[in-house]
């Protein structure tokens, strides 16, 4: 949601170009825009709120019109939200929405065969002998599961020859590799089926190991 960049705007004023990754953030591997953050995040209290109310009236607007919201389901609040005159902050909305196209769809062309380490949760692919030897990476718990799958620029495909001992589905782990940047289907086996996801990114890691949380502290520290 268009809404939810903005409040992470206001959390992350800029994110720190990469020139030689070690230990990545899984928002390194989207575009970003600092001056677009600045600008969000230079506006008072008052200004914050109604952009994102202009965010949500868009959305609102634009659900109604795909019929996806009968007229008959809205709230009283969202009735006074369409009768808002919002219409100063069309430009600016538009500048957020395309940038949040592009946030969720391209690919960090930079990373492409850089040594990079990232935490993430695995969901396996291939296995052999009980031991996962290529695995799906993605941020969240959960992902491509009981929610919608995460864009390509969320998610991994590893490979892991020697296999890796999988302690139980989506288990923290913590990986290590070259990055390759280019966009490849895997083929997820479900309990109630198969599904087939768009990743990204691919990686022959080198290393694979259980997630510790003093992993996360070394990388905020890094930052």
């Amino acid at each position: 949601m268009i809404r939810n960049w903005i409040l992470i705007a206001l959390l992350c004023l800029s994110c720190a170009a990469i020139a030689a990754p070690s230990t990545l953030n899984w928002a390194d591997l989207q575009p970003d825009d600092p001056a677009l953050r600045a600008r969000v995040a230079a506006l008072n209290s008052a200004e914050k709120n109604r952009l994102i109310r202009a965010v949500q009236k868009r959305e609102l607007e634009q659900a109604m019109k795909k019929d996806n919201v009968k007229p008959d389901a809205l709230s009283e609040k969202d009735r006074q939200l369409l009768k808002e005159d919002l219409r100063d902050l069309s430009a600016f909305v538009d500048e957020i929405a395309n940038f949040e196209k592009k946030r969720t769809s391209e690919l960090k062309q930079a990373l492409n065969q850089k040594e990079v380490r990232i935490d993430g949760y695995l969901l396996p692919l291939k296995q052999t002998d009980r031991k996962v030897t290529e695995f799906l990476l993605v941020p969240v718990i959960g992902a491509c599961i009981h929610v919608p799958a995460p864009p390509p620029n969320q998610m991994i495909v590893v490979s892991y020859p020697q296999g890796y001992l999988q302690s139980g589905m989506f288990a923290p782990v913590t990986i290590s590799g070259k990055l390759q940047v280019g966009t490849s289907k895997a083929s997820l086996s479900l309990v109630d089926g198969s599904a087939m996801v768009e990743a990204g990114y691919r990686m022959q890691a080198d290393d694979v190991r259980p997630y510790k949380r003093q992993d996360t502290k070394k990388q905020e520290v890094s930052q």
